[in-house]
């Protein structure tokens, strides 16, 4: 998968002649709700030989606009390209958000991503808005434009995911649930454990494990407590570690051996639901 900043992909058009199944969306936490919306733009991709593009933002942009409270991410860039990666997107384009972006119409907006690729359909949530809040469009709107700016393109809008509890699974239902430290309902919407990536975070060694300072995060913790974990290595290696979180620090400790801190780094650490074999 290759990555692409946004405006350097308009001035430099390397894919004007490709043509491209497009999501665009923030994707915080790559919840089974943002994976339904994927796996239709791969398969469309693929059924028809054409390639498939994510477009997402540095930053929240409710958040960067205030019109919603601000909160951690759930999910890094580097995270998120890993999990693109896997799941076989072809391309990922990431909007560096600003005031200046932030006023651009839902016209102007489309009219740039059809400039840099050949749109040949768009796969987006039920809640998709793009463009300034007066001229935004939703996925009504979003065809309407694609017939003008990309002539046969089309929409395709899966349904919500939902939870047991009939809950639609969301980025904020999610923090939710992390905030109170309910990993099982957490790992049933993610489809995976909750995971922290570690290898931009400094720590220090104890005599009984690591430690990192919780203010360093910027990814979202759960609530104080003790948790289940795996800590995986630089060299992939998974090591089973019981975590304490607190208010001020987060306290790594590792179930068998230590494992030796000049040759393996720490990468990331899963946050494991009881009763999880993950």
């Amino acid at each position: 998968m290759k990555r692409y900043d946004f405006m350097h992909l308009s001035a430099h058009p390397v894919l004007w002649q490709v043509p491209m199944v497009v999501s665009i969306g923030v994707f915080d936490g790559l919840h089974r709700g943002h994976l339904t919306i994927l796996d239709r733009t791969i398969s469309l991709a693929k059924k028809n030989e054409w390639e498939s593009m994510v477009i997402t933002f540095d930053k929240n942009p409710k958040m960067a606009t205030k019109s919603q409270p601000y909160h951690s991410k759930l999910t890094t860039e580097a995270q998120m390209q890993e999990i693109l990666a896997n799941l076989g997107v072809n391309h990922m384009v990431v909007i560096d958000f600003s005031a200046d972006f932030s006023k651009l119409t839902a016209e102007e907006f489309l009219t740039l991503v059809c400039a840099f690729c050949q749109v040949k359909a768009m796969v987006v949530g039920e809640d998709f808005r793009c463009g300034a809040p007066a001229s935004s469009a939703g996925p009504v709107q979003l065809q309407e434009y694609l017939n003008r700016l990309s002539p046969g393109a089309f929409v395709e809008v899966p349904p919500f995911v939902q939870t047991d509890k009939s809950e639609v699974v969301s980025s904020t239902l999610v923090r939710k649930k992390l905030l109170k430290g309910a990993l099982e309902e957490i790992q049933s919407m993610l489809g995976r454990p909750y995971e922290l990536d570690l290898v931009a975070h400094p720590s220090r060694f104890t005599e009984d494990g690591l430690l990192y300072r919780t203010a360093s995060f910027m990814q979202l913790l759960p609530m104080a407590g003790v948790y289940d974990a795996y800590l995986t290595l630089s060299d992939d290696t998974k090591v089973p570690v019981k975590t304490i979180i607190g208010n001020e620090d987060l306290f790594i400790i590792p179930k068998t051996v230590m494992w030796d801190m000049k040759l393996l780094r720490t990468k990331r650490l899963s946050l494991i639901a009881k009763g999880s074999s993950s």
